[in-house]
């Protein structure tokens, strides 16, 4: 049901959370793919730098591979901050969301800096397993934040259906 006073359309919330996921979702194959293409030194053990650089030479594979993971966490990053900004600014009564939006934040902000761990240290397997969990964490909250996000949102018309 919707709730009083909110918009029934809400895009922006609704461009966010989806974003999010699918960003999210995104993100994670193309670390699965830096694993299994072996190119998670791909930029060196330089972080935030990729090979002392802040755009190296994309003469090597694992070079671009690497360096689209960390520059693809960017966009990640704007769903996720931009779903939190929307929450915490026009969705204050809806305490799930908030919550979610606040926990999705701080996940990913934790997340970038096991990245930079996982890399620092030449890739260590427990590291790299706990950058994988969190990643997994992430994405089941941001597709919670999402679900909850849609049932707040939708019109009457959506509700009958």
């Amino acid at each position: 049901m919707v709730q009083k006073g909110w918009k029934s359309n809400d895009r922006l919330i609704r461009v966010f959370a989806y974003g999010s996921v699918v960003s999210t979702y995104i993100l994670i194959v193309i670390g699965g793919y830096v694993t299994t293409s072996n190119s998670g030194l791909g930029c060196g053990e330089s972080w935030p730098l990729c090979k002392g650089a802040v755009l190296p030479a994309l003469n090597n594979p694992e070079v671009v591979i690497e360096l689209t993971h960390r520059l693809f966490n960017s966009v990640v990053g704007v769903f996720i901050l931009g779903m939190a900004i929307v929450a915490w600014t026009r969705y204050k009564e809806a305490s799930n969301i908030v919550l979610l939006s606040t926990a999705s934040l701080v996940a990913l902000i934790a997340q970038v800096l096991l990245g930079m761990v996982t890399v620092t240290t030449s890739l260590n397997p427990i590291v790299g397993d706990a950058h994988l969990a969190l990643a997994s964490a992430i994405l089941a909250i941001v597709v919670a934040n999402v679900v909850t996000v849609r049932n707040l949102t939708l019109r009457p018309a959506e509700l009958e259906k």
